[in-house]
C-alpha cells in the first residue's frame, strides 16, 4: 500500500506561487497556473511560496512555515520551546548556522548564540499574521549576508488585514491554541485625511505533549502594526512583537536503553531538561517615494532575548553522581539599521533595475554554561560579554533585454568586528576584524512564455564564534563558500509547471559546535552538489497535487575516499501531496515528507534511519466560520524526528558507549480548530 501511495503522489504536484515582479502577498488568489508567467519568474532567485500549502498543511507553529520550502526539514529535538534544528541542501544547518530567516526585515538568525551560531527561533511570529512569503535557494542575493549560504526565507507581515478573527484550537495530548486578530484603527485615504490602521495579534499555546514525562508547554505571542501615510510620498509603519515560553523536555534517548526495554519509548534519562525564552522585536520602516521610478526605505530596528536552556546530552559520562546536565544562557540587545535605495531606468530600448543598501548590526551578547542538577546551580563552567558588529554595503544590478535575456550582477562588502571578555579565563580575552567581498552573477533566458532557464553563480559566508574569530584569524571568522545553479522552469498549458535545479556549494570550512562543553571542531571543507525538482500539476479544477524531488552529495574534500562522508548530511529527501481547494465549502489535503538514510560517521558504516510520514487536514468553510481537523502521522508511524550519534554513559555503565540518541516523533495525533470572522 505504501508503494503504491508513493509511487501515486510522485507522480503528481501542488501549485505553488512563482516569482512575481511586484507581488509578495500570499492574499493573491492562485486557484489555476493561468496567472504564472514563468518568463522572469527567476528573478533574484525568490519563489513565492503557495497560498494553498500555508492554508492545507498542518501548521503548529511558525517554525512549521519552513517545511513549504521545498527541500527543507525541520526537526524539534528539546521541546516545542526551542528553534528546530533545520536541513536543507545536503547541510545540517543546526539551528540556522547556514539558512538565514527574516521577519519584516529584521534578522531572525544570532551570532555567537549559547546553544549554536545563528540560532534562528522563529515561534515569535504567528502564522495568521504572514502577509507576503519568499524563500531563495543558494548564496545568490546581494541582498542577504550572513547565514545564507544554503539560502533564506523572508516573511512580512499583513500590512492591511481584511478580517478580523479568534481561533479556537484543542486536540491530543491535552493540546490547545487561542489565536485572535483586531483592527483597532482603519482610515482609508480621504481629501484632507491620513491613510492610517492599525491591527492587533496575540495567541497563547499549550500542551502536555506526548512524551512520558508532560511537557507543560506554554507560549504566548503578541503582535501589533500601525501604518500611516504621511503624505503621498511617505509611508511609516511601527510593528512590535514578541513571545515568551518555558517548557519541561525529555531530551535525545540512547537506543540502547529503547532496544533492551530499559526506557519507554516516550521516557526520558533526565526528566528535568527544559526551557525558557523571550524575544522582543521592535521595528521602525519608512518607505519613500523619491521620483516615480525611485524609492527608498529606511529601517530601525531592536531585539531583546533571554534564553536558557537544561539539557543532558551524555547523561553520567563526566559526572557520576550528580550528573551531566549544563544550563546554557544568554541575555542580548540586538540593534540595526538598514537603508535601500531602487530605482528603475532605462539604458537604450533595455530596462535596468539598480539597488543599493546599507546596513549594520550590533549584538550585544552575555552569555554561559553551567553545571546543574536538576536545574540547580553545581559550578559555573563558561560566562563572557561578547560584542558582534555587522557593516554591510551592497549594489544589486539588473538589466532587461528585449530578447529574453537579464542579467544580475551583485556585489556585497562585509566588514566584522568581534570583541570578547571572558569573565573566568581572561587570557582568552581579544579583539578581531574580518572583511568579505561577495559576488553575484544570475543570468536569465526566457526562450518562450512556458520555457525559461537560468544560471546563477556567487560567493557567500557565515560568521563564527567571537573566540573562533579571535584565536584563528580571518579565514575561520568568516569561512567563505561558493555556489552555482543551473536549471529551468517549463510550463505546460496550464496544466503542468516544472523547475529542475542542478546546484553545487563548497565552503572553506566546516565548524562543527559541541553544545555540552562548548568546544568547536574544524572538520575541513566540504563540496555539495544536488538536483532539485518541484512538480506542481492541476489536475482538475479544485484539485491540485505536487511532488518535491531534492538530492544532494556532501563530501568533506580534505579527507580520505570513504572517509569523507558529512555526518548526518540530509542526501535524498521528497515532500508532496495532493490538494482539493475548492472557492467555498470543503478544503482538503493530504501531504507527506520522506527523509532517507544519512551518515552517521564519515566512513558511513552507521547510518541513521529513513522515516516516511503522512499528514492530513480537512476544512469547511461556511459563513463566517470556518472548521478545521488536522491529524498527523496518520498511519502512526515509530520515528526519530532528531538523531545524534556519540558518547553517552548511563548509571549502571562502566564505560561510555558510541549510540544513537534520538527524540522520538510525533505519534498520531488528531487537532480540530474552529475559526470565526468579523
Amino acid at each position: 500500500m505504501r508503494i503504491f501511495y508513493t509511487a501515486v503522489l510522485s507522480a503528481l504536484a501542488l501549485p505553488a506561487l512563482a516569482q512575481h515582479k511586484n507581488t509578495d502577498t500570499l492574499s493573491l488568489k492562485i486557484l489555476n497556473l493561468k496567472a504564472i508567467d514563468i518568463a522572469g519568474s527567476t528573478d533574484k532567485s525568490a519563489h513565492m511560496l503557495s497560498k494553498l500549502d500555508l492554508q492545507l498543511q498542518p501548521i503548529k507553529s511558525a517554525q512549521d512555515l519552513l517545511r513549504t520550502v521545498p527541500g527543507l526539514f525541520i526537526a524539534q529535538h528539546a521541546g516545542g520551546g526551542k528553534a528546530e534544528q533545520i536541513l536543507v541542501r545536503g547541510i545540517d544547518n543546526d539551528h540556522g548556522t547556514d539558512f538565514g530567516i527574516f521577519v519584516d526585515g529584521i534578522p531572525v538568525n544570532l551570532p555567537n548564540h549559547a546553544h549554536g551560531q545563528g540560532y534562528a527561533d522563529m515561534h515569535f511570529l504567528i502564522p495568521e499574521v504572514i502577509g507576503g512569503a519568499a524563500y531563495y535557494k543558494g548564496p545568490y542575493e546581494a541582498s542577504q549576508g550572513d547565514f545564507t549560504n544554503a539560502g533564506a526565507a523572508v516573511y512580512t507581515s499583513l500590512f492591511r488585514p481584511d478580517n478580523q478573527f479568534v481561533k479556537l484550537e484543542y486536540g491530543q495530548f491535552n493540546t490547545a491554541r487561542v489565536a485572535t486578530m483586531l483592527r483597532l484603527l482603519d482610515k482609508q485615504q480621504q481629501p484632507g485625511t491620513r491613510d492610517q490602521n492599525a491591527y492587533i495579534a496575540a495567541d497563547y499555546t499549550y500542551t502536555d505533549s506526548y512524551f512520558d514525562n508532560s511537557q507543560r508547554f506554554k507560549r504566548m505571542n503578541l503582535l501589533g502594526r500601525y501604518n500611516i501615510a504621511l503624505n503621498s510620498n511617505n509611508t511609516i509603519s511601527l510593528i512590535a512583537s514578541g513571545f515568551t515560553s518555558n517548557w519541561n523536555a525529555s531530551g535525545q534517548v540512547p537506543l540502547r536503553a529503547l532496544e533492551d526495554g530499559s526506557l519507554r519509548r516516550f521516557g526520558s534519562i533526565d526528566p528535568s531538561e527544559g526551557g525558557k525564552t523571550t524575544r522582543i522585536n521592535a521595528n521602525l520602516l519608512w518607505d519613500t517615494r523619491l521620483s516615480e521610478r525611485s524609492s527608498l526605505r529606511q529601517q530601525l530596528y531592536y531585539v531583546r532575548n533571554l534564553f536558557d536552556l537544561w539539557s543532558n546530552f551524555t547523561f553520567y559520562k563526566d559526572d557520576r553522581e550528580n550528573g551531566d546536565e549544563i544550563r546554557q544562557w544568554e541575555k542580548r540587545d540586538l540593534f540595526g539599521y538598514k537603508n535601500t535605495w531602487r530605482h528603475e531606468g532605462r539604458l537604450g530600448k533595455a530596462t535596468l533595475q539598480s539597488e543599493i543598501g546599507l546596513g549594520a548590526r550590533i549584538d550585544l551578547v552575555s552569555l554561559g554554561r553551567d553545571h546543574v542538577k536538576e536545574r540547580d546551580l553545581l559550578s559555573h563552567e563558561d560566562s563572557s560579554r561578547v560584542a558582534v558588529a555587522n557593516y554591510s554595503l551592497y549594489f544589486s544590478e539588473t538589466l532587461r533585454l528585449a530578447g529574453g535575456w537579464s542579467f544580475n550582477v551583485g556585489l556585497r562588502n562585509d566588514v566584522f568586528t568581534f570583541n570578547l571578555r571572558d569573565r573566568m579565563d581572561p587570557s582568552n580575552n581579544g579583539n578581531s576584524v574580518a572583511y568579505r567581498l561577495s559576488p553575484k552573477i544570475n543570468i536569465y533566458y526566457d526562450l518562450s512564455p512556458s520555457l525559461a532557464f537560468f544560471a546563477k553563480t556567487g560567493m557567500g559566508f557565515h560568521s563564527n564564534y567571537a573566540n573562533v574569530a579571535i584565536r584563528s584569524g580571518q579565514e575561520s571568522a568568516v569561512p567563505r563558500s561558493y555556489g552555482a545553479d543551473l536549471g529551468a522552469n517549463f510550463k505546460l498549458n496550464s496544466k503542468l509547471l516544472l523547475t529542475a535545479t542542478w546546484w553545487w556549494l563548497q565552503s572553506d570550512a566546516e565548524f562543527r559546535f559541541i553544545a555540552d562543553d562548548g568546544s568547536y571542531e574544524n572538520i575541513g571543507r566540504a563540496t555539495r552538489t544536488g538536483v532539485d525538482i518541484a512538480l506542481r500539476y492541476h489536475i482538475w479544477k479544485p484539485l491540485w497535487a505536487d511532488v518535491n524531488l531534492n538530492y544532494a552529495h556532501p563530501r568533506l574534500m580534505d579527507a580520505p575516499a570513504k572517509e569523507n562522508y558529512i555526518p548526518f548530511a540530509p542526501v535524498f529527501t521528497s515532500t508532496g501531496g495532493v490538494s482539493w481547494q475548492a472557492t467555498k465549502g470543503w478544503n482538503a489535503g493530504i501531504r507527506y515528507r520522506y527523509m532517507g538514510k544519512r551518515a552517521a560517521i564519515e566512513d558511513n558504516s552507521v547510518q541513521s534511519a529513513a522515516y516516511f510520514l503522512t499528514d492530513a487536514v480537512v476544512k469547511y468553510q461556511w459563513r463566517r466560520f470556518e472548521f478545521g481537523l488536522s491529524a498527523e502521522n496518520i498511519f502512526n508511524e515509530k520515528w526519530a524526528e532528531a538523531q545524534f550519534y556519540d558518547e553517552s554513559q548511563l548509571k549502571d555503565e562502566k564505560a561510555p558507549v558510541m549510540d544513537f540518541h534520538i527524540t522520538p516523533g510525533t505519534p498520531f495525533c488528531l487537532r480540530g480548530s474552529i475559526t470565526v470572522k468579523f
